[in-house]
């Protein structure tokens, strides 16, 4: 019963893609950017399904099992990140009518050096990201009995193709009903646990005979700093991210982007105290120490087989729900930051040929992690150090340069090329800075050199 679910939801992501396909793409930009038609619940729910993924959902239930209900802070941190994009940036980019961050840091700071280096650290880490998924993918249909690399192979495939076949506006249609499953999956799984508990009082008493301290009933039980260290790599992030802005560029107009984002945040506040709940219900439940496991564990033990194969089929569409937003940011990337605007290869205007393009390029990116993954999954993580490096060496010139009419291109320069240096080699040595995590005091030595470069270099 459960495989004929899985099958039926793959199934069921083909057909929208399809459909999507037909009734809406013409050319590259409805592809990339869907039109720039999406309505406020469309935009809502994709950019709520791109940060809601397998590590939300898996990640959740881990720090639930661990830290009680201040593990909620893993998903909570995405939404603020989402309520704060709202209201800082997404109208004011949408109203450029942009495709990309780096579109925008040459538009603020012109030169095509500031568009290359932030999309190839952007680029890298989605692969790497992307390729992370199809690993989440394997490990969820590991449950189904399909080892090995059958599980991530179909997984991948599915959302190659659909996104393949119909762009943004096949990821944006299935990221709703991605979402939609994924929250009643977990939300299934959060009734579950306290039904064998018997309720939540009960479910407290469980867990205090384990031995847990009264930090675990705490939203603040992590400490503050923990909190901070999740909630601020995680902002900052969101603030510059390609697969956040891509979204925001697809929205039909300022206000709904502003809207959409700001429901997406709120959703996704709501939503991640399930996973969590579900983590505490395996630590109360179970005798093992299952960590990430939590979520698979309460699957496999705890649910009849109907449910079991729908809090499954939630797992993958929160896995797929990432990869997919993934898969077209890179694509993105790609077509319209290096062929288009680098090297010049086609015209903006020729938008079917680019169509056919962006569907090659989005194929190739898909294979490519897939590969990544199955063959090569050892640089996975190196690759995903691009993510830190965007992060710390992007994040000052994107929003520096709203806030400071004063910023130029040499600070921009200098901040990228600084702040992403500092990261890597914080992360190859490990050096710890007050207990901040890299992307924050990299980020903090990239903002001092955008504006010490920035002003020596001013005009009189």
């Amino acid at each position: 019963m459960i495989t004929f679910i899985i099958v039926v939801y793959m199934l069921a992501m083909l057909l929208v893609g399809w459909w999507a396909s037909k009734r809406y793409i013409k050319g590259m930009t409805d592809f990339l950017l869907a039109g720039r038609r999406l309505g406020i619940w469309l935009c809502a729910a994709t950019l709520a399904a791109t940060h809601f993924g397998g590590g939300a959902v898996m990640g959740g239930g881990e720090y639930g099992f661990k830290y009680g209900i201040s593990g909620a802070w893993y998903g909570v941190s995405c939404g603020v990140g989402l309520i704060l994009l709202a209201f800082a940036t997404a109208p004011k980019f949408r109203a450029l009518a942009l495709y990309t961050v780096p579109d925008y840091l040459e538009l603020r700071y012109g030169g095509k050096t500031i568009r290359v280096l932030g999309t190839l650290l952007s680029l890298i880490a989605l692969i790497g990201i992307l390729a992370a998924q199809v690993l989440a993918a394997r490990n969820a249909l590991s449950i189904l009995g399909l080892k090995g690399n059958t599980g991530a192979i179909l997984a991948t495939l599915v959302f190659i193709i659909y996104t393949t076949i119909g762009g943004l506006w096949a990821v944006s249609l299935t990221d709703f009903l991605q979402i939609t499953l994924a929250s009643i999956g977990v939300i299934m799984g959060s009734i579950v646990v306290l039904s064998k508990t018997g309720g939540l009082t009960e479910l407290i008493s469980a867990l205090k005979a384990k031995g847990v301290s009264d930090s675990y009933f705490s939203f603040w039980g992590l400490g503050t700093a923990n909190i901070m260290w999740l909630l601020l790599p995680t902002i900052m992030y969101t603030l510059i991210g390609q697969d956040f802005y891509q979204r925001l560029f697809a929205a039909k107009d300022s206000k709904t982007a502003r809207i959409g984002a700001l429901l997406g945040g709120i959703i996704l506040v709501i939503v991640s105290f399930f996973p969590t709940i579900i983590g505490m219900g395996a630590k109360a439940l179970s005798t093992e120490e299952l960590g990430r496991m939590s979520v698979p564990w309460v699957l496999q033990n705890l649910m009849p087989p109907v449910l079991g194969g729908i809090v499954l089929a939630a797992i993958l569409a929160a896995i797929m729900s990432t990869a997919d937003s993934l898969l077209s940011a890179a694509t993105s990337h790609i077509v319209k930051d290096l062929w288009i605007e680098t090297f010049k290869v086609d015209e903006i205007k020729e938008e079917k040929k680019l169509l056919n393009l962006s569907r090659v390029f989005t194929f190739v990116v898909g294979i490519l992690s897939l590969i990544i993954a199955l063959i090569v999954p050892g640089i996975i993580d190196a690759l995903i150090y691009s993510y830190t490096m965007y992060t710390a060496g992007v994040f000052i010139p994107v929003i520096g340069g709203i806030l400071w009419k004063g910023a130029n291109k040499a600070g921009a320069i200098a901040s990228t090329l600084i702040g992403s240096a500092v990261a890597l080699y914080g992360i190859l040595t490990g050096v710890e800075l007050f207990g901040a995590p890299v992307e924050i005091y990299a980020a903090l030595i990239s903002l001092i050199a955008f504006i010490l470069v920035s002003l020596a270099t001013k005009r009189a």
